[in-house]
């Protein structure tokens, strides 16, 4: 009885062991994975993406804008609902550009790409002109664009920007 006992301790001992494990039995594969992603490369091509829409912007060309964005992106324009969709997208940034006087400068003040390379943080300022009734207006603020890596492109899942002026109660 006490072999028997002692047989049962053992194998419920070495149980564990023969389990299939989750992960790599060699985390060096991990390890690999993780320095095969270029972090300082990812947020160049942001950057170059950011360069890209500020062209855009100056030649308010609403489609092209739409076309930086992933097929479910969003932006979210302070006071106005929410765009989802490139055709949303593509016609909240219209109506903005639409604007009298519209001109948008914006800079990354820092963007953060994710050790696995397939998403980055841009946070930024932008500054803003319109002239609605003719008198030039301006504004200043801040953003948060969330960019995926889809398909080996950068594309923003989420853009979000809102002013620094204080709320006008209206």
């Amino acid at each position: 009885m006490r072999k028997s006992l002692f047989l049962l301790s053992v194998t419920a001992l070495l149980l564990p062991a023969c389990q299939v494990s989750e992960k790599p039995a060699d985390d060096a594969t991990e390890l690999n994975s993780a320095e095969a992603v270029d972090t300082r490369a990812d947020e160049q091509a942001i950057r170059g993406h950011v360069d890209r829409w500020l062209q855009l912007v100056t030649a308010k060309d609403a489609a092209g804008i739409a076309e930086l964005y992933a097929e479910d992106g969003a932006v979210m324009p302070p006071n106005a609902p929410i765009g989802k969709g490139r055709a949303a997208i593509q016609q909240t940034w219209s109506s903005m550009m639409g604007t009298p006087g519209f001109g948008l400068t914006f800079a990354p003040e820092q963007i953060l790409v994710s050790s696995s390379g397939d998403m980055a943080l841009d946070r930024g300022t932008y500054g803003l002109t319109i002239a609605p009734d003719g008198a030039t207006q301006t504004d200043t603020g801040k953003y948060v664009v969330v960019w995926r890596k889809i398909g080996g492109e950068w594309k923003v899942a989420a853009d979000i920007f809102n002013s620094d002026l204080p709320a006008s109660g209206g």
